[in-house]
């Protein structure tokens, strides 16, 4: 019965030692650059996607668009 409050007063002490390793800057500027990777691979996603369409497209000979 005494490890539980025990391992939660590790845990929370290990969690405020992390999060006050790095400033409030920091932690934006991190938040900053985790959004910009997410960005990064939702488009690179969607666009590997488009291309597939496109190609599917193309072989089925109605992807024709430089057509006047």
């Amino acid at each position: 019965m005494n490890d539980v409050p025990s391992a939660t007063s590790y845990a929370g002490s290990g969690t405020a030692t992390m999060i006050g390793v790095l400033t409030f800057n920091e932690w934006i500027a991190l938040a900053g650059l985790l959004t910009a990777i997410a960005t990064f691979l939702v488009n690179a996603w969607y666009k590997r996607k488009h291309f597939k369409l496109a190609e599917r497209a193309l072989e089925q000979g109605n992807g024709d668009s430089n057509a006047g």
